[in-house]
């Protein structure tokens, strides 16, 4: 990765603009791939890059029609997201912007990509896909096809979107450790939640209301006492003994929300107690911080949907 700066642990590859297919060949995280123009024109294409530890990341955009071939990371999976309107098919899977794109480290990938189309790639370590399979009711992630596409459930593809843009759109403020940390961990969350659209749910039986409550309750317990800490949902599955599909069940039966969303929730509720108890010794960005949340802007969205109130204004409040 070249002209790479550094932003507290994030290796971040400006965009750079090629009009050479040539160029491009190994340009893709962990990739050998090569290309075709299969439109006359001139050729644009971007690619940018983010690497957190052994997490990358990959923005592109194309605007002719390219084929590609090539093999993929011998190491990790890659996972492809599509942009609005992009429309192409990988080794026999169509894909758009409703699916994901999921392949077996070392995949030999193979197809062709439409014009004006953007994509992004994951790619991610084998303990992830495993500690994610853990988690489902049945292994099926590395039984599946080497290269498939996966059509998530809508609102799991758009919180998969969300954690991404986390991470690639530029930060106000420097990310320390643990704020890269946590990035991580929400991303990871999401795509555990979007890879387990396939997964098959449980079948509903009598106690199902109270074994939801009772392991929701546990999960709560397990997520407060950790509450400055990333906890991943892989995590918490592996101390429930519960998949992730059955933990998702059992917190919208007993809280009406996913174990991520209410943990986040905590941790709003976390910095806003510290706020008020601070008697304005303190900052919302410290606060922020010190519970994980490393976007500020995001962040003071996320604090006043949740309270009606801007935190900078819980900080005064608690002043007089």
């Amino acid at each position: 990765m070249s002209e790479v700066c550094g932003l507290s642990g994030i290796q971040y590859q400006p965009r750079v603009r090629y009009h050479d297919l040539d160029e491009i060949n190994d340009a893709v995280s962990g990739a050998n791939l090569e290309f075709v123009q299969l439109k006359p024109g001139n050729l644009d294409i971007a690619l940018e890059q983010i690497s957190l530890g052994d997490l990358s990341i990959d923005l592109g955009t194309i605007n002719l029609p390219i084929r590609v071939m090539g093999e993929l990371d011998p190491s990790r999976f890659s996972i492809g997201a599509f942009t609005k309107g992009a429309q192409a098919n990988w080794s026999g899977n169509p894909v758009d912007d409703s699916k994901l794109l999921f392949c077996q480290p070392g995949q030999e990938i193979s197809g062709y990509a439409s014009t004006i189309y953007g994509w992004v790639s994951l790619v991610v370590l084998p303990e992830w896909i495993e500690s994610i399979e853990r988690t489902t009711s049945r292994t099926n992630l590395t039984q599946i096809v080497p290269c498939t596409s996966i059509r998530p459930d809508p609102e799991r593809l758009k919180d998969l979107w969300q954690a991404i843009e986390n991470i690639v759109q530029p930060a106000e403020i420097p990310l320390d450790t643990l704020a890269a940390d946590w990035l991580v961990t929400d991303l990871r969350n999401a795509l555990g939640a979007a890879l387990s659209s396939i997964d098959i749910a449980p079948a509903k039986v009598m106690s199902q209301a109270r074994g939801h409550f009772i392991i929701a309750k546990r999960a709560e317990c397990y997520m407060r006492e950790r509450i400055t800490e990333p906890v991943s949902i892989d995590e918490l599955c592996v101390a429930m003994h519960a998949s992730r599909r059955y933990l998702e069940y059992a917190f919208a039966e007993a809280f009406g929300t996913s174990p991520s969303r209410y943990f986040r929730l905590m941790r709003l509720h976390q910095v806003r107690k510290n706020l008020k108890a601070s008697g304005g010794r303190t900052t919302v960005t410290n606060e922020a911080f010190g519970l994980g949340f490393n976007h500020m802007s995001l962040f003071t969205t996320q604090y006043k949907n949740a309270f009606g109130e801007c935190p900078s204004d819980t900080l005064v409040r608690a002043t007089t």
